[in-house]
């Protein structure tokens, strides 16, 4: 189910969020869903069945039939949640509807949805509907997700400063060599990140966008990797991990929030974003170090001095 009305809502763009809803009580000729993105509710319904929603205060609000869907103009609820747009609501009196869609499906988003109080870890929702006349409700449970642990990424976080501090301390011939297969590593995990988020089910075209730009940028960092001098390959590295810094805190929330929309399982899509953090800001610090070795040890090529 995606009308085209609703393709705001499905997707949304966000890359990770806290509530999940399901819904487990469904009358018959009704299809229901909650996105996972922001928690609207998308329903539809069957052919030869009136569906009608009841709103916060027990009115009628929206009706779902052969005709389309309406809603209507004394529902403050209708108005409410931005259905009735432009058209100023009437008070009182029986429902005058206004149709508003010849489908037989819409998404809205119902403040019977919305999150939790602190302290409260799941509860149910209920949706009153009048299916074919009679009196019933669509409903399911709103549970919070907890936040993963951090302890994981911030004790990869600490390996790697304790190993960027060994190679610079201890190491120093081995800091460009570091560097690629750093830059390396921040590269796979900016490509996985960037393809786990761009197919994620909630993606917004801008996402899709940005995953092509940064996968473009991996390749062309792997090329001069793989056919640079020796300072140009550890250059490369180092802003193959700059990249990599920069696509990992961009989808930094997914380590702030318990569930992750990403096409890949949460776990996969959390450890690519802090390995893409991690490997990328130690690759980004040696190239910078590499970066200031090359231009103090430069030395211009024999031909341009005898021409000056």
């Amino acid at each position: 189910m995606a009308p085209a009305a609703a393709e705001a809502h499905v997707r949304s763009g966000r890359i990770a969020v806290d509530y999940r809803a399901d819904v487990s009580q469904l009358p018959a000729g009704v299809e229901a869903r909650v996105y996972r993105s922001d928690l609207a509710l998308g329903l539809t319904v069957a052919p030869g069945h009136e569906v009608v929603v009841l709103g916060y205060a027990g009115e009628p609000a929206i009706r779902l039939d052969a005709a389309g869907v309406a809603a209507s103009e004394n529902s403050p609820t209708a108005a409410g949640t931005g259905l009735l747009k432009g058209t100023p609501r009437r008070e009182g009196g029986a429902p005058s509807w206004r149709l508003i869609s010849s489908s037989h499906s819409i998404v809205w988003h119902d403040a019977r949805l919305r999150g939790l109080p602190p302290g409260v870890t799941h509860r149910p929702w209920i949706v009153p509907l009048v299916v074919d006349g009679s009196r019933t409700s669509l409903g399911g449970e709103l549970r919070r997700v907890p936040t993963p642990s951090p302890w994981p990424w911030l004790a990869l976080g600490a390996l790697v400063v304790v190993s960027v501090a060994i190679l610079l301390t201890r190491r120093r011939q081995l800091v460009r060599t570091a560097t690629v297969v750093l830059g390396c590593a921040a590269a796979a995990a900016s490509a996985a990140t960037a393809v786990g988020f761009a197919l994620a089910s909630t993606a917004s075209e801008g996402a899709w966008v940005e995953g092509a730009n940064e996968l473009v940028f991996v390749l062309v960092g792997l090329a001069f990797v793989a056919r640079g001098s020796r300072d140009t390959r550890a250059l490369a590295g180092g802003a193959l991990g700059l990249l990599g810094l920069a696509v990992g805190l961009s989808k930094l929330p997914a380590l702030l929030h318990g569930i992750v929309l990403s096409a890949l399982p949460a776990a996969a899509a959390r450890a690519s974003v802090a390995l893409a953090i991690c490997a990328g800001a130690a690759a980004a610090t040696l190239g910078l170090v590499v970066f200031f070795d090359v231009l103090e040890h430069y030395e211009e090529p024999a031909d341009l001095q005898a021409r000056l």
